[in-house]
């Protein structure tokens, strides 16, 4: 009798941690598939909320517009409602961005560089956006369907003549003048540290020995030891608006700003992590005509983001938004009876 009250006993709580183990994990999976806000056709679920925090702290600081005084929570899901509708609305003017697209984007990019080199490519794309290839390509299918958006729904007003003048007046110390220079530029073999130190001290006994003797340095620009694309001209940038040069290297126009005519620079790293050191040959004012093409363009783009991130506040409102977070919606202050989004 005791041995069957024994077997019965260990089949029950046998069962019973079979039972609890199964349970466990679905449990776990209802929690994660829960949804927590819904856009239009679309839903959101706990666990794309989870998935989506690593590429928001990767993004974090080319987003303009974050609210940093909400939670994390709050602004990541902010990030995935404003996707969203982006998702939403491209689907209702049929703007479809497949993998074929993406592919299509990246060669039309690639032509317009100049460049039939994919490593090249990335290595500009990284440069100009300022973050990791990889996380740059997971981004271009939202960038498409922004700009066609910009494109087909949402006006943006060309900068007055006022906005023009004012940019050009707080800006003319880094683009508001031409410059003729020589530059010398050494890049080291590979990326170590030994070899980063022995290319710097290189580049530092060349400048020593042109502030010894400043007629050397065209000398120098035009040896072997120079940059094959610059050594045939002897160092020599014929005369470039600070405007251009500021679009070809940022680091060089902030280097070559404050120099006078005749000023020699400070061993420098430019972007493509050359250690440089340039002379200025020349200098003169640029006239702001010269730049108006190049002004408007800058104030177009900061116009596109305004004009879009209002854009985004106002479609808030628009389409139907439903929250179902208890703590978005305590922190944004939502009535639990009215889980409508209508707040900024």
């Amino acid at each position: 009798m005791n041995s069957n009250r024994t077997r019965t006993k260990a089949f029950f709580f046998g069962g019973l941690f079979v039972f609890l183990w199964i349970q466990r994990p679905v449990s776990t999976a209802e929690s994660l598939n829960r949804v927590i806000a819904t856009v239009g056709t679309l839903s959101i679920s706990e666990l794309d909320l989870d998935d989506a925090a690593e590429k928001y702290n990767r993004l974090q600081k080319h987003l303009k517009h974050e609210d940093m005084r909400k939670s994390l929570r709050t602004r990541i899901l902010d990030f995935l409602i404003d996707r969203a509708i982006v998702d939403v609305v491209a689907e209702e003017e049929s703007i479809q961005v497949n993998e074929q697209r993406v592919d299509s984007e990246i060669e039309k990019r690639m032509e317009v560089m100049g460049t039939t080199s994919r490593k090249q490519f990335e290595k500009a794309m990284e440069s100009s956006s300022g973050m990791p290839f990889e996380l740059w390509v997971t981004e271009l299918p939202y960038q498409i369907k922004k700009g066609q958006l910009l494109q087909l729904k949402i006006a943006v007003p060309p900068p007055s003549e006022q906005e023009i003048r004012s940019w050009y007046n707080q800006n003319k110390d880094k683009v508001g003048f031409e410059i003729r220079y020589r530059i010398i530029a050494v890049a080291p073999e590979n990326d170590s540290v030994q070899e980063e130190n022995k290319i710097y001290k290189e580049v530092s006994e060349i400048r020593k020995s042109v502030l010894a003797d400043p007629s050397s340095f065209s000398l120098i620009a035009g040896s072997p030891r120079n940059d094959p694309a610059l050594r045939s001209r002897r160092g020599m940038v014929e005369w470039i608006s600070s405007f251009d040069l500021y679009k070809y290297s940022k680091i060089t126009a902030t280097i070559a700003a404050p120099l006078p005519n005749g000023g020699l620079s400070e061993v420098f790293r430019d972007e493509r992590k050359r250690y440089c050191i340039l002379k200025i040959e020349g200098k003169r004012p640029t006239p702001m005509d010269n730049l108006r093409g190049g002004i408007q363009n800058i104030l177009y783009r900061d116009k596109e983001e305004e004009t879009f991130h209002k854009w985004l506040k106002e479609a808030r409102t628009e389409i139907p938004i439903q929250i179902f977070d208890e703590a978005y919606k305590k922190e944004n202050k939502i009535p639990t009876k009215e889980e409508n989004f209508n707040v900024d």
